[in-house]
This record gives structure tokens, sequence and C-alpha cells, in this order.
């Protein structure tokens, strides 16, 4: 299934193993599928009739394909990555990985690789990768009620 795949490419490629921790999963799945419609949607096909998953997001995607169905199933760890790394489709395609890094960490991400380029919104800014990475939450977000910080700890 293409969101099982994706989940677990964006685990490799952001180091954030827990996206795959089945107590986590209905937090992460639903960000998951969000984001991966926002990547499809941007990233365009080499030939128009052919739909999802478009031409870029495809050969990354199968480039990850191909090494996780080595039976056995080999682990999400530094190694894969690196053998994913030296795959063809992924230096192709590094941008797309990339976008998808950005995407998990800051909820955006670019459609083009043009430094002047827009980013665009992924949705879920407060979901960010980042904020408990940094150990802290969204700038401008909260989920504390109003006034909370006059409270001392």
């Amino acid at each position: 299934m293409i969101l099982d795949d994706f989940l677990e490419l964006s685990a490799l490629l952001t180091g954030q193993y827990q996206l795959l921790n089945p107590a986590q999963q209905s937090l992460h799945r639903p960000t998951a599928d969000q984001y991966l419609r926002a990547l499809l949607a941007v990233f365009p096909a080499q030939d128009a009739s052919v739909q999802p998953p478009p031409a870029q997001f495809a050969k990354l995607l199968a480039a990850y394909q191909r090494l996780a169905a080595a039976p056995p199933k080999p682990a999400i760890d530094d190694q894969l990555l690196t053998k994913l790394r030296a795959d063809p489709d992924f230096k192709a395609n590094e941008f797309v990985a990339k976008q998808i890094v950005n995407i998990w960490y800051f909820s955006q991400f670019k459609a083009v690789d043009d430094p002047a380029a827009p980013f665009l919104d992924g949705g879920f800014y407060e979901r960010g990768l980042v904020w408990p990475t940094v150990k802290a939450h969204a700038i401008g977000f909260s989920n504390q009620p109003h006034g909370y910080w006059t409270q001392k700890p």
C-alpha cells in the first residue's frame, strides 16, 4: 500500500522512526495521508495520462520499494538509508526526498527546485517534527487555555 510505503520512506528519510510505532499510528497515519496527497498533487508526471503517483515521486518511492522488498524485509535504519541514497533513482529525485523531509519537519515544501520559489503549506504546522526535536511547542500555537502563561508551573 502506498501510504505504508510512504510512512516507511518518511521515517527512513527523517530519522524519526516513531512514525512507524503502532502505538502512535493513529496520530501519524492521517498526517501522512494528507502529506502524501499534497506531494502527489505537485510533482509533475512526465506523461499527463499517467495518474498518481507522478513520475518524480513514483521513481523515488519505487527505489525505496525495491530495497524494502528484499527478503527478509530490511530494518528501517541508517544502513538502508545508505543503500537508498546510492540508488540512481534516489539521486535523480533527491529534491523530492528533501521535500518529504521538509513537509514532516516544518509542514511546508517546495514544488520546484528554485531558491526563489515559495514554500507550500502542508497544513499541519503544529505537528511538525521540529517541535519535539527542539523540545518546544509550535510558535504561535498552544493547546492550553487563554492566560495559561500567567500561572507559575
